[in-house]
């Protein structure tokens, strides 16, 4: 798109989406922001010439959105890329500047328990999903970075996986290749194996073979909620560090494998298992013990 002397507000926002985030950010945020704009953001605003836009027209239509996670990102999406506009001259301010920002308290992941997990693990027996299931509980990676995962990535010689940040390139990451995991993808391989004979009768999806997990987000995420009704995928991911925490890994190995780009977010999960087990040896205390 050449430049105009006057943008709608759609018309900058998918200007703005390839020129200056298309290049930058991995798939996964691109998709993100590529949905917000298509979807999210009201028509009745994409509409209207940048020049024209109100802080009070804004925030009424983004009242609609209420006060969910899909209204903080579209104030974030629409503050960014008002900004540029702003400093290439498109518009004399930046409207989003006076328009009130919403508290949205993200809901903190639960691991699943000893006993939740035994029984997720049963149930696993039976599902396609297993070895991409056991995948996510063995790495801690998240939904589309195991998804995205190919055989090439994995160095058996070197004993490393190239994990494929879906936040940043930054979030690039190598993984250890433990015997636990080399039987995971053993029998992924297998089963993709089984599954190019069966594609052949009509039974499967093609889908390509340096693909380790072939399966959908959304079909991945219904499986799991199918087999683990009471947490979301992502918990599984939780359950991982809990279970680092738990088994003394070190915390900045943790995070290192699960790509945090700070500390901060292990050591909340670090911080919450130790104050478990303190409690657990304090309810042991007494003030006459026998011995």
């Amino acid at each position: 798109m050449t430049e105009k002397k006057e943008w709608t507000l759609g018309e900058w926002l998918w200007e703005w989406y390839e020129i200056y985030k298309k290049p930058n950010l991995a798939a996964y945020s691109l998709r993100n922001i590529e949905q917000m704009i298509r979807l999210h953001i009201p028509e009745n605003l994409k509409r209207l010439p940048l020049s024209e836009l109100t802080t009070y027209g804004v925030e009424r239509e983004l009242m609609r959105l209420g006060k969910t996670r899909t209204g903080v990102y579209a104030r974030q999406v629409l503050f960014s890329a008002l900004s540029k506009a702003q400093r290439l001259g498109f518009v004399a301010r930046n409207v989003m500047e006076g328009v009130e920002k919403i508290r949205y308290r993200k809901q903190r992941g639960q691991a699943l328990s000893l006993t939740e997990q035994e029984e997720f693990l049963r149930r696993l027996e039976t599902s396609r999903y297993k070895w991409l299931m056991l995948f996510y509980l063995y790495t801690g990676t998240r939904r589309a970075e195991a998804l995205a995962l190919q055989w090439h990535d994995v160095d058996d010689r070197g004993g490393v996986i190239l994990i494929r940040g879906t936040k940043t390139e930054g979030s690039f990451r190598y993984i250890p290749l433990t015997e636990e995991v080399r039987a995971i993808l053993e029998g992924q391989r297998q089963q993709n194996k089984r599954e190019a004979r069966a594609r052949k009768q009509g039974k499967y999806h093609k889908a390509p073979a340096s693909i380790v997990f072939p399966f959908g987000l959304e079909q991945t995420s219904r499986e799991f909620k199918r087999l683990c009704p009471n947490h979301h995928l992502h918990d599984l991911r939780h359950t991982f560090i809990t279970r680092c925490a738990e088994s003394g890994v070190n915390v900045t190995v943790c995070q290192q494998i699960v790509g945090h780009s700070t500390a901060d977010m292990t050591l909340n999960v670090y911080t919450h298992v130790m104050d478990e087990f303190k409690r657990k040896e304090l309810a042991k205390f007494t003030i006459n013990p026998r011995f």
